[in-house]
């Protein structure tokens, strides 16, 4: 079910038009709330990403914050670049089940590609959807 979904979801975005839209940094798609729930042991993770460019991720029982940078602009293919680098966490484990949290310093570099309806994301490793979880969907104040 799972696959199904996401092979639907994928080919979705994959044929929907995608506009290379600046956004100013006030305004970008990123900011706000996401979540998404780990299929495999049911535990969620809810992302705050705000427009000073700092995020608070509470995943399971960890709660992480970091510093984040992000393209203004889509790629050509609808992926912006970020660029994450964690600042603080209180230690415990994350839905990825991995004692200790994830460390300070941590920096990751992924690759976010969002539903024309800008309501859904997904993060990707690459560029491309072969590696990506979610979808993460946006969550209403």
């Amino acid at each position: 079910m799972k696959t199904t979904a996401a092979a639907l979801f994928i080919c979705f975005l994959a044929t929907s038009a995608v506009a290379n839209v600046g956004y100013s940094s006030a305004q970008h798609p990123l900011y706000g709330k996401w979540a998404w729930t780990y299929a495999k042991n049911n535990c969620s993770e809810v992302y705050d990403y705000r427009p000073d460019n700092t995020s608070v991720v509470t995943s399971g029982e960890e709660i992480g914050e970091s510093r984040f940078t992000i393209s203004d602009k889509p790629d050509l293919n609808g992926f912006y670049r970020m660029t994450d680098v964690v600042t603080k966490s209180n230690g415990r484990t994350g839905c990825d089940g991995k004692p200790g949290g994830t460390p300070v310093g941590n920096t990751v570099t992924i690759f976010i590609f969002f539903h024309p309806t800008m309501s859904e994301m997904v993060m990707c490793q690459e560029p491309s959807f072969y590696a990506c979880m979610g979808p993460l969907r946006r969550l209403t104040q």
